[in-house]
């Protein structure tokens, strides 16, 4: 339950940001959304040893840019947030290079014989995704910095996670393509399935 309101939170963050900016002023918006991320700061520092290092060191980020806006009344601050954020799933994306791959280990929690081809394919995604991270990244500074509320709101929210899903989305049939791995159990791979070899027969 804990890591849905997480998620929801950081889904939701633009639109309540920018209602409590509407309604209620700066200093109220980020003691609300200290409240609502708190809870992760608390368990990231209560559990150290069980958390990994991208959630202690988003929730240190977010929690310190809130509470600067709280006390400094900053609107700025407020923005900068999912900026923050999205830098910490470069970094990860980034460091992950030097050992295994973030796509890589994710890959093998499904399928832990991963062949050198999937492997070699994992690498070269990671460092896609680093690329699309980036570009992601520059959109939401760009909001920050130079659009007023509503279209910081849209470009973050919307814009920005609909880059996201396309990107996902178009790699994720083009890697069914490519390998021809289908998972019967998914519906949605019993779909590309049948979709992708009607398109490959002769």
């Amino acid at each position: 339950m804990g890591r849905v309101l997480d998620a929801l939170v950081l889904l939701l963050y633009p639109v309540i940001v920018w209602g409590g900016l509407m309604h209620l002023g700066v200093r109220w918006t980020a003691l609300i959304l200290l409240v609502l991320t708190g809870r992760r700061f608390i368990i990231a520092l209560l559990r150290s040893k069980e958390t990994s290092r991208l959630t202690i060191i988003q929730a240190v980020a977010v929690v310190s840019i809130i509470g600067g806006a709280a006390v400094w009344g900053s609107e700025l601050a407020l923005r900068f947030a999912p900026f923050a954020v999205s830098l910490t799933f470069i970094a990860l994306f980034t460091i992950s290079l030097k050992s295994t791959p973030i796509i890589e280990r994710f890959a093998r929690l499904e399928r832990p014989d991963l062949p050198p081809d999937h492997v070699a394919y994992c690498t070269a995604l990671t460092k896609v995704w680093i690329g699309v991270l980036s570009a992601n990244s520059i959109l939401i500074l760009y909001a920050c910095l130079f659009a007023d509320t509503t279209l910081w709101t849209v470009l973050v929210g919307p814009v920005s996670y609909g880059f996201l899903g396309t990107v996902f989305a178009v790699e994720y049939v083009f890697r069914k393509w490519k390998f021809r791995d289908f998972n019967n159990r998914n519906i949605v791979d019993r779909l590309l399935r049948v979709v992708l070899r009607e398109k490959s027969a002769p």
